[in-house]
């Protein structure tokens, strides 16, 4: 039984990950944790999953509770991520991530706690997206440099950051199977007079209504269009991939892991 505290308890990956751990038999909440003065803290955490009571209230004191879990699942903004991981390295627990949008100073902080605890990060947990990652390398290397490559990602009209931590690790693992650095091939939407260069990495956000997430990749040339997209349907895939990385971040030894390691793990 993996004990967890999902951070971020209130919001809607929060009570998506409480409801979906309640039907998993190898997992238990033993806490959920929110923002100062928010409303919903004393509430019961199944009460705010939408499941049946769980006898667990939410709290705004991350520290009064951490004792009692084995992992901390981590769903809030960059700067209070970077907190609760620095608390979570003080009291020796494992913690999955999936805050997006982290700065370069915040990741190496997450890059700093690796060093004393586990610490599993992921734009995406989603066991689907996850697979893209590792087969899109191969399809971009297999068509080398001939083709343009665009990147269209789609969510809810409240998500802050964009492109989304989704969007720009797609765009990551091809810029670097062909050679790339994302930061000197990448184009964020298009203006006026914008003719694509070569090599170019194009990203373009959409942002709408309850869109829980859509990404699509694109590689086209004068003669054919290869396109290879993922459609979340519900944060129910996410909370999924999230439950399943605390069980595998529960037994591993300090070091910076991703949901790539957990399928590498869980296919042998």
């Amino acid at each position: 039984m993996v004990k967890i505290i999902v951070i971020g308890a209130a919001g809607r990956m929060g009570r998506q990950v409480i409801a979906e751990a309640t039907r998993d038999k190898d997992v238990r909440v033993v806490g959920g944790v929110d923002g100062p003065g928010l409303p919903d803290i004393g509430v019961d955490l199944g009460i705010l999953a939408r499941v049946d009571p769980l006898g667990v209230a939410a709290t705004d004191d991350l520290e009064s509770i951490i004792g009692e879990a084995d992992v901390l699942v981590e769903f809030t903004t960059p700067q209070a991520t970077v907190e609760h991981a620095q608390m979570a390295s003080q009291h020796e627990k494992p913690i999955v991530i999936g805050t997006t949008g982290l700065d370069s100073e915040q990741l190496a902080v997450v890059r700093r706690v690796a060093e004393r605890i586990p610490v599993l990060m992921s734009p995406n947990m989603s066991v689907g997206i996850n697979l893209l990652l590792k087969i899109l390398p191969l399809v971009a290397r297999a068509l080398g440099g001939g083709y343009d490559v665009e990147i269209i990602e789609a969510h809810h009209r409240m998500k802050k950051d964009a492109p989304s931590g989704t969007a720009l690790k797609l765009a990551e693992v091809i810029a670097d199977a062909l050679n790339a650095e994302l930061d000197q091939v990448a184009t964020y939407g298009r203006k006026g007079i914008a003719p694509r260069a070569e090599g170019e990495i194009g990203l373009h956000a959409v942002r709408g209504g309850g869109i829980v997430g859509d990404h699509s990749v694109i590689f086209v040339n004068e003669s054919e269009q290869i396109e290879i997209a993922h459609r979340a349907f519900s944060r129910q895939t996410l909370a999924l991939g999230a439950i399943r990385a605390a069980k595998f971040i529960a037994n591993q030894p300090p070091g910076l892991y991703t949901m790539l390691d957990v399928l590498s793990h869980d296919i042998g």
